[in-house]
C-alpha cells in the first residue's frame, strides 16, 4: 500500500513545527491567563499562566539537541534546566510556581494569592519574548 505524505506535514513536522505548535498554544494560555485575571478568576489565571510558561518550556526543549536524547527526566522544569545556563535560571524560577499551582488544583488552597499570579503572569510573559527572540517563531525561522 502506498503511503501518502502531504506537503504540509512536510514543513509542520520535526523540532520547528513542535515549537510554532508550543509557542501558539503559550501565546493562547496567556491571553486566556490574562482574560481570567481581569475578572478576578485567579484560580484558573494560575493554571492558564502556568500551562503557558510549560508549552514555551517545550517549545525551547523542542529545537535543543535536549530533545533527542533517550533519557529525559519527567519534569519538564528538569528538561528545560538541561537545555543551558540561561534555561536553568527560567526552569528554577518557574519551579518556585510548581508548589502553588498544585495546591490549588488538588484543592488544598482555594484561591491564590492575587500578587502571585501577576508576577506568573509577568514571568510568563518575559519568557514567551525571549523564547520568540533567541529560537523564533514560524516557518522562516529554523
Amino acid at each position: 500500500m502506498a503511503q501518502i505524505i502531504s506537503a504540509q506535514s512536510k514543513f509542520t513536522g520535526g523540532p520547528a513545527g513542535k515549537r510554532d505548535r508550543f509557542l501558539f498554544q503559550a501565546q493562547d494560555l496567556l491571553r486566556r491567563a490574562q482574560g481570567c485575571a481581569a475578572e478576578a478568576k485567579w484560580d484558573e489565571a494560575l493554571e492558564y499562566a502556568y500551562q503557558a510558561g510549560l508549552r514555551t518550556a517545550g517549545a525551547r526543549v523542542a529545537v535543543s539537541a535536549v530533545a533527542k536524547r533517550r533519557r529525559l527526566p519527567s519534569s519538564a522544569w528538569e528538561r528545560l534546566a538541561l537545555v543551558s545556563a540561561t534555561d536553568k535560571e527560567w526552569a528554577k524560577e518557574f519551579k518556585a510556581y510548581s508548589r502553588p499551582r498544585s495546591r490549588v488544583a488538588t484543592g488544598l488552597d482555594d484561591m491564590p494569592d492575587e500578587a502571585l499570579v501577576w508576577s506568573l503572569l509577568d514571568l510568563v510573559a518575559r519568557f514567551i519574548d525571549a523564547t520568540e527572540a533567541e529560537i523564533g517563531f514560524g516557518s522562516l525561522v529554523a
